[in-house]
């Protein structure tokens, strides 16, 4: 009923709000054709805005240029990076032994612990609320 209620309330305003336009109207018709050919013209404008907008986003998107490299990319200096280090290395699938030696570090049993611990945590986090 509520719907039905706010629906006629709108159409009774709507009513009155054409009613009052049109004694408007009556009362100062210059005036009033003033008002819709100005409101005409500022919607006309908006439009003419929006189209000549929407065509220069369309040449920004057309123009693509090339990129030519005249010399191999360097790399900036990092303090993060060693200077061994190549960004664009081909990786292998298996380390060689003296990578293995180098980077590989086993972890001690308080390093597991520690782990599990955290990973039980995580376990606890996502099932705690499951019945």
């Amino acid at each position: 009923m509520q719907i039905r209620e706010l629906l006629d309330s709108i159409k009774e305003k709507t009513s009155l709000l054409a009613q009052k336009i049109k004694e408007y109207y009556e009362l100062n018709k210059v005036i009033s054709l003033v008002i819709v050919s100005l409101i005409f013209v500022i919607f006309i404008c908006i439009i003419l805005l929006t189209c000549s907008v929407k065509k220069d986003k369309n040449k920004e998107a057309e123009i693509k240029e090339e990129i030519v490299l005249t010399q191999t990319p360097v790399i900036p200096q990092n303090p993060s990076l060693s200077k061994d280090y190549n960004i664009a290395r081909k990786t292998e699938r298996e380390w060689s032994e003296e990578e293995i030696e180098e980077w590989f570090t086993i972890p001690s049993q308080k390093e597991i612990d520690s782990l599990s611990r955290t990973n039980e945590n995580i376990i606890n986090e996502i099932t705690g609320a499951a019945p």
